[in-house]
């Protein structure tokens, strides 16, 4: 499989959780992200070829407050076990000029 990414993915220095905007159904976790796109790890599937607005929040913040939003499309999916958890990359297609600069903030140090 070809490589497509035009930026370099980076982990984050705390955890990170995307959920739906519209339902706050839990979407996954990040496993790394870039300006343009990213990895999670889901709890259960999501269709490869949707398209999301998310909520990006830290993991166990009892505010529950959104620290960016965005639109993204699921470019695809790869099963991660026999229980329904799985592997989806999103391409980023919305984002406010102010929450590009809060994800880039969020980009880990890794030099």
């Amino acid at each position: 499989m070809t490589d497509r990414r035009q930026n370099l993915r980076h982990t984050t220095e705390q955890e990170l959780e995307a959920y739906d905007l519209h339902s706050a159904r839990f979407l996954g976790r990040f496993v790394d992200i870039s300006e343009d796109g990213f990895l999670l790890f889901c709890p259960q599937l999501i269709a490869a070829d949707s398209i999301w607005q998310i909520r990006v929040l830290a993991a166990h913040d009892p505010r529950l407050r959104t620290l960016l939003s965005l639109g993204a499309e699921c470019l695809w999916v790869r099963p991660a076990d026999k229980h329904n958890h799985c592997w989806a990359g999103f391409h980023i297609i919305d984002i406010s000029a102010e929450d590009a600069e809060t994800l880039r903030t969020l980009f880990a140090i890794t030099d």
